[in-house]
């Protein structure tokens, strides 16, 4: 069982992956003439905001619980 000190490294190497994902993500849909695939890429980054947005807001928790 990791100590919530160790979880902390690993927690902002997921953000950064999913960061990257974000990213490639929106240079695939500004590429990409299809509307449907898009619209389809535009839901994925949706999620992947809403990912990031909970992963960051749990890793503020745990920051400053080991303060």
């Amino acid at each position: 069982m990791q100590t919530v000190r160790e979880m902390i490294p690993e927690y902002n190497a997921n953000l950064d992956r999913l960061r990257q994902r974000r990213q490639e993500l929106l240079q695939e849909r500004e590429l990409e003439p299809s509307f449907e695939k898009r619209y389809k890429l535009t839901c994925r980054v949706d999620r992947i905001n809403r990912i990031i947005e909970s992963t960051s807001a749990a890793l503020h928790a745990m920051q400053e619980y080991v303060r």
